[in-house]
C-alpha cells in the first residue's frame, strides 16, 4: 500500500510529461466541454443573458439591460454585450455561439493558470496539476459552458493578476501595464458590478503595503481609475431616479434576506472548491508562506494575498454570503495547488496522490457527464425541446407571446418574437390573439374567469409547472 502514492505520482509525472499540456487540454476539451456547447440546453440562469444578449441584437437595447421589454439595470451586463456583438453578424442570437464564448474563457484560465506556475519554475506536471484542480472544482465544472457571469469575470481578474505578476517578477510594473491591467479590471467590473474586482485590489493592494513596494500604489491607483471610469459612465447614463435601491439591493448593501452566516458559507465554499482548498491547504500548512527552497516566495505571498483578503471580507459581508461570490477565489487555490505538488511529492506523496485521484475521479465524471448529452435529450435539452413544442403550434396560430414573472426563461430563449412581459392583473384584460406562458395555477385561474376565451394547449418545464395558453382572437 505504501508504494501506491509513489506509483501513482509517477504515472502523473510520465503521462504529463511526456504529452504535450496543451495536447492533453485540446483531448479533455474535446470530450467535456465541446459536447456541451452543441448538446446542453439552456439552464440555471442563462436564459436571463441570452434574453439580454436578443434584446440588444433584435432591438438595439445595448446600453440599458432588457429581457422583453423588461427594464433589468439592476447590474452591467458585458457577457450578454459580448454575445450579442459575435451575434451580429448572424442576426440572431445562438446557443452554440453564446456557450463557445464562455468555453474560450474557461480556456484562457487554464491557460493563464499554466502560465502563472510555469513563471515560477513549477515543473510542468505540477503546473499541469493545477489546471487540472481549476478543471475539477465543483464550482468550475458546472460552468464550464454556463452563460452567466461568474466565470469570465474571474478570468479577467486572473488575467490582470498575470499582467501584474510578469511585470513584477521581471522588476517594473510600467504605466503601460498599469493601464492593461486596469482595462481587464474594466471589463470584469462590466460583467456583473464593480464588487468582484475586489478580489485583485484588495489583494494586491495589501501584498503592496505588505512588502512596502511604495513605488507601484500610483500604479495601482492608475489601474483603478482606468477600471471605475466606464462602469461609473455606465451607471451615470443609466440612472433613473429610484435605481440607488435597485443597486443597493443587489450590491447587498441593503439585502432584501440574509445568505449564509460565515461558518456555515466557509463550511459550503470548502466543498465548493475541493480538491483545490485540499491542495492549497496541504501547500500552506507544509511550509509555502516560509522561505525554503522553492517558488519564488513573493508569487506566494501575492496569491495568497489575492485568494484570501477580498474572500474574507465576503464571508463577513453583512447579510451573508453565497457560492458564486467566491469565485474569483478558485483560480489563485489552483495555483497553490500546483505548488504543493512539487514542494510534497517526493515526501509527502500520501498527501499528493489521494488529492490527484480525486481530480481524475472528478475530471473522469465530467467527461462522461458531456458524453451523455447527445443520448439524452429531455435531461439535457428540456427547455429546447419545450420551445419547439410551442414554436410548432405559434406557426399554427401566430400571434405574440406574453409570459408572467419568469416563467419559463429559458425556454423563451429559444422561440423567435414577439415575446413581451405582463403582470399577472393584466391577464383579463388581454384581447384579440394572444399565447400565454403561465404558472399552472394561474392559467387554471385564468380559465375559471375567462371560459371559452382562453384554451390549455399544453404543459412545459422540468416537472410541467407551467402552462402555454391560447386567447382566441375577439375574446
Amino acid at each position: 500500500m505504501s508504494n501506491i502514492p509513489v506509483a501513482v505520482i509517477a504515472w502523473w509525472d510520465a503521462i504529463t510529461t511526456r504529452r504535450h499540456a496543451a495536447i492533453l487540454l485540446t483531448a479533455y476539451f474535446a470530450v467535456a466541454v465541446v459536447p456541451l456547447i452543441f448538446f446542453r440546453g439552456y439552464h440555471s440562469d442563462e436564459g436571463l443573458a441570452i434574453s439580454i444578449a436578443r434584446s440588444a441584437v433584435e432591438n438595439g437595447q445595448w446600453l440599458a439591460p432588457h429581457m422583453f421589454g423588461v427594464r433589468l439595470i439592476e447590474r452591467p451586463t458585458m457577457l450578454s454585450w459580448i454575445v450579442g456583438a459575435l451575434s451580429l453578424p448572424f442576426g440572431e442570437v445562438g446557443q452554440a455561439g453564446a456557450r463557445l464564448t464562455v468555453a474560450l474563457f474557461l480556456l484562457a484560465g487554464c491557460v493563464l493558470i499554466y502560465s502563472l506556475l510555469r513563471s515560477v519554475a513549477a515543473s510542468i506536471p505540477a503546473a499541469v496539476f493545477g489546471v487540472a484542480l481549476f478543471l475539477a472544482c465543483p464550482m468550475v465544472l458546472r460552468a464550464y459552458v454556463l452563460i452567466t457571469a461568474d466565470l469570465p469575470l474571474s478570468v479577467l481578474q486572473l488575467l490582470a493578476f498575470w499582467l501584474w505578476w510578469r511585470g513584477h517578477q521581471g522588476g517594473s510594473v510600467g504605466f503601460g501595464r498599469w493601464i492593461a491591467i486596469g482595462a481587464a479590471l474594466a471589463v470584469a467590473a462590466l460583467m456583473k458590478g464593480p464588487q468582484p474586482i475586489a478580489f485583485f485590489a484588495l489583494g494586491i493592494g495589501l501584498y503592496l503595503v505588505g512588502s512596502r513596494s511604495w513605488r507601484q500604489i500610483p500604479g495601482l491607483i492608475l489601474a483603478g481609475a482606468v477600471c471605475v471610469a466606464p462602469i461609473a459612465a455606465w451607471y451615470w447614463a443609466n440612472y433613473r431616479p429610484g435605481d440607488e435601491t435597485i443597486w443597493a439591493t443587489f450590491m447587498r448593501i441593503s439585502p432584501e434576506q440574509a445568505l449564509a452566516a460565515p461558518l456555515r458559507a466557509a463550511a459550503e465554499q470548502f466543498f465548493e472548491m475541493l480538491p483545490a482548498a485540499l491542495a492549497a491547504g496541504a501547500f500552506l500548512v507544509g511550509g509555502g508562506l516560509r522561505g525554503r527552497a522553492g517558488p519564488d516566495l513573493r508569487f506566494v505571498r501575492a496569491t495568497v494575498c489575492f485568494a484570501f483578503t477580498a474572500a474574507i471580507v465576503v464571508l463577513f459581508w453583512p447579510g451573508g454570503s453565497t457560492a458564486r461570490y467566491y469565485f474569483p477565489m478558485v483560480a489563485p487555490l489552483c495555483i497553490l495547488g500546483g505548488l504543493a505538488y512539487d514542494r510534497l511529492k517526493a515526501n509527502r506523496p500520501q498527501a499528493v496522490a489521494p488529492v490527484l485521484t480525486v481530480v481524475l475521479a472528478l475530471l473522469t465524471y465530467a467527461a462522461g457527464y458531456s458524453a451523455a448529452s447527445p443520448f439524452m435529450p429531455r435531461q439535457f435539452r428540456g427547455a429546447k425541446l419545450d420551445a419547439d413544442r410551442i414554436a410548432a403550434l405559434v406557426r399554427t396560430e401566430p400571434a405574440p407571446i406574453h409570459f408572467v414573472g419568469a416563467v419559463g426563461i429559458n425556454v423563451l430563449a429559444y422561440l423567435p418574437g414577439p415575446i413581451s412581459a405582463v403582470r399577472s392583473a393584466a391577464l383579463d384584460n388581454l384581447a384579440g390573439a394572444a399565447w400565454l406562458a403561465v404558472p399552472a395555477d394561474v392559467a387554471d385561474a385564468l380559465i375559471g374567469r375567462r371560459g371559452d376565451a382562453v384554451e390549455a394547449k399544453l404543459a412545459f418545464g422540468q416537472n410541467g409547472e407551467w402552462r402555454l395558453l391560447y386567447v382566441k382572437p375577439g375574446r
